[in-house]
């Protein structure tokens, strides 16, 4: 199928790794122009991008730090003036904890410090992407926006409160963004992974008990790769796409 996104101006934070990456490339394949972010590791950025162009598509890179209050209006004016323009916008970009789940305590035996790094940086962050962004989007009468939340967001994980807090808050402004952009050809979705650890470059290490246990509830036994989201974002980001719009689309090996 032709997803008619060849040419299209493509924005993909947090592209350097995991979903983005796969991301990155798979819009390449379709022979889209490209922008991904990273916060740290240029390096792996750019080999991306080389992926990316491998693929058949066009890449540019570019640094971008979600809990930077003006970083949003900086690189949606970069990748405008790069691209000439916005088509698709992918927020992928997170913003973890420095320890995972199972060493944290309750949310409320924290310090609520802790929360709003998360917080701020997971629903401010993103929204002010979406909101730099939205001119471009409008503009070209049909702008695609996919925003990544997560399964953890339906079944809850204890030590993640403040993470679960952050993705839920964009299923809400997701539907409600549908609303208010809809007319102008604007179609809005959230893509709920399950558990992706392909790729995946995180402050802490998942145990391997943890990991047997979820893949032992899935039907297919075997946990969804960054591919597989990825192919999801790039279907529901192409201009073939034009009645999904403000939904919840679970790519998570049959969970819920």
């Amino acid at each position: 199928m032709d997803l008619a996104l060849r040419d299209r101006a493509v924005l993909v934070t947090g592209g350097s790794s995991n979903i983005g990456a796969a991301t990155a490339v798979a819009f390449g394949r379709e022979g889209a122009r490209v922008a991904l972010t990273y916060r740290s590791r240029k390096d792996a950025a750019e080999k991306v991008a080389g992926d990316v162009r491998a693929a058949g598509g066009q890449a540019y890179v570019t640094a971008f730090d979600l809990a930077d209050p003006d970083a949003g209006q900086r690189l949606v004016d970069e990748v405008v003036a790069h691209w000439g323009g916005l088509d698709v916008l992918v927020n992928n970009a997170v913003r973890w904890a420095d320890s995972s789940p199972a060493e944290r305590p309750p949310a409320f035996e924290q310090d609520p410090t802790d929360w709003r790094v998360q917080i701020d940086a997971n629903v401010t962050g993103t929204l002010r992407v979406l909101r730099s962004a939205m001119p471009a989007l409008r503009a070209g009468g049909a702008g695609r926006i996919v925003n990544l939340s997560t399964s953890l967001v339906e079944r809850g994980m204890p030590g993640a409160v403040p993470y679960t807090a952050a993705k839920a808050a964009l299923l809400g402004a997701t539907r409600s963004i549908a609303w208010e952009a809809g007319r102008d050809g604007v179609v809005a979705n959230v893509v709920m992974p399950g558990w992706v650890i392909d790729g995946k470059e995180l402050p802490f290490e998942i145990p391997q008990a943890l990991l047997a246990e979820q893949t032992g509830r899935l039907p297919t036994g075997a946990l969804p790769s960054a591919r597989h989201v990825a192919d999801a974002i790039v279907f529901l980001s192409s201009p073939v796409n034009k009645s999904i719009t403000g939904e919840v689309i679970r790519v998570t090996g049959g969970t819920s």
